[in-house]
């Protein structure tokens, strides 16, 4: 399957097919500010994380409804205000994942984001979103080139895997059939809970695939076969230039590179506002 570029495809007024949205604001955020009671609560330029998200998604043209996963209803701030649907689900990655996905009345495809992307712009997810349907699959996955991820935040902190096409850095927004997202509740745990060990990994998508990924010669047609054997449905990785989809806040210098971008480009606009 060949990789799709974001940097060669034009996204045109009114070309969108809408989807719904579900973000995860959950997890832990005490390990950065001990004063976060979770981790889309975590202050960053002046904002919650998950507002930051949420504020970018209400801006994109492709997104007709907004769901927030969090642990809790209680105190989050006046940014709820701005989301179409609350859920409360404090269960697993993927019990969240269908939490959210459950609270729609529609057959949408459905756009799952995590909450700590303070940096993501309505522009990388309409991108994200028109190259995702594009594609006809049931799933898409983004994938961030090394350069680009360390130019466009520099600083940054990430784990980058060598593929055979180059080293790319995998980024925090995922589109999905709702369908296929719900009948495959128990791989998709796995599949998260496994992704930082190779040997836990191999014992769930084969020795063989991991061994190549350890090499770097595996090629992102086979990443891409892959998912598809274990899902049951068709998937593509869409490559972006769009870092900030990859930019998450997991540690403090995290939160120094995000604002860095932030104040950067709130600095850009003020230049332009007064030409």
């Amino acid at each position: 399957m060949e990789l799709k570029s974001a940097s060669t495809t034009a996204v045109s007024e009114g070309a969108y097919v809408s989807v719904d949205a579900v973000v995860l604001a959950g997890g832990e955020g005490a390990a950065i500010d001990p004063n976060s009671r979770f981790k889309g609560l975590l202050p960053v330029a002046g904002k919650p994380m998950v507002e930051w998200v949420v504020d970018a998604l209400r801006a994109a043209e492709s997104v007709a409804e907004i769901a927030v996963v969090v642990p809790t209803a209680e105190d989050l701030g006046p940014w709820v205000d701005k989301v179409d649907k609350l859920v409360v689900s404090d269960g697993r990655f993927i019990e969240n994942i269908l939490a959210g996905i459950r609270a729609f009345r529609s057959e949408r495809p459905v756009l799952i984001a995590t909450g700590d992307l303070p940096a993501l712009t309505a522009e990388a997810i309409d991108d994200f979103v028109a190259l995702s349907l594009a594609s006809g699959a049931d799933f898409t996955y983004p994938l961030i080139s090394k350069s680009d991820m360390l130019s466009q935040f520099p600083g940054s902190e990430r784990t980058y895997v060598r593929l055979a096409d180059g080293q790319y850095t995998g980024g925090n927004l995922m589109l999905a059939n709702p369908l296929l997202a719900a009948r495959n509740e128990w791989i998709g745990q796995r599949l998260f809970e496994t992704r930082k060990s190779a040997l836990r990994m191999a014992k769930v998508i084969g020795l063989r695939f991991v061994v190549r990924l350890a090499l770097g010669i595996l090629r992102v047609s086979e990443v891409e076969e892959k998912m598809e054997e274990l899902l049951g449905g068709k998937g593509a990785a869409v490559l972006t230039r769009h870092a900030s989809i990859g930019a998450d806040v997991d540690k403090p210098v995290d939160v120094v590179v995000a604002e860095h971008a932030l104040f950067a480009v709130s600095g850009r606009n003020r230049t332009v506002g007064t030409e």
